[in-house]
């Protein structure tokens, strides 16, 4: 779809342009709606609508109505959005000197909701929680590059291991949980 659309316009710079002003138009409604203020939030959240729009890129195809596509990411929009600010709730729960603990900053939670929901075969369940694990890996991606430090993990390296093993784990995990469920609704 982007392809063929990249392909024949003579400014591809243009339509990048357009889905980048799409994609911070839609994290200053969700920042609104959510009354979220701070760079950091709007960061993460940014970061994670721009992987989002992506995610749901690739799962378009010839055979795939432009509906579905629309639908698979406004649904998952929301739930999107929790997972990015889910690593943060560390702050509000035992307060800012235990931020970024390795709890919060992990892919667990993401994994015992994919534990559990390994028996739905309904789609909407599988995108909710799909989006929420894209959400989570974009925020401990974006950490990975923030040079986060990780309570209790000692030292630099481990740190980025942690975060990076985690947050690519969220987002490679969300993709085939949600591919399994897509191709059902497909046939």
């Amino acid at each position: 779809m982007l392809d063929g659309i990249l392909k024949k316009s003579k400014k591809p710079i243009l339509i990048l342009a357009g889905f980048l002003l799409v994609a911070i138009l839609l994290n200053y409604a969700v920042l609104e709606l959510f009354e979220q203020k701070s760079f950091y939030r709007a960061a993460h959240s940014l970061v994670g609508i721009i992987m989002l729009m992506g995610f749901v890129y690739t799962f378009s195809s010839k055979d795939t109505s432009r509906f579905k596509i629309l639908t698979l990411f406004l649904v998952a929009l929301i739930p999107c959005y929790l997972g990015t600010v889910f690593s943060d709730l560390d702050i509000k729960f035992f307060g800012i000197g235990s931020h970024r603990n390795p709890v919060f900053h992990s892919g667990i939670v993401f994994f015992i909701l994919l534990f559990v929901a390994r028996r739905l075969k309904s789609f909407l369940p599988a995108a909710i929680i799909s989006a929420f694990g894209l959400g989570l890996g974009s925020h401990l991606v974006w950490d990975l590059f923030d040079r986060a430090d990780v309570r209790w993990i000692p030292g630099g390296t481990l740190d980025s291991l942690w975060l990076g093993i985690n947050g690519l784990l969220c987002i490679l995990l969300a993709r085939t949980f949600l591919k399994s469920r897509f191709k059902k609704v497909e046939s």
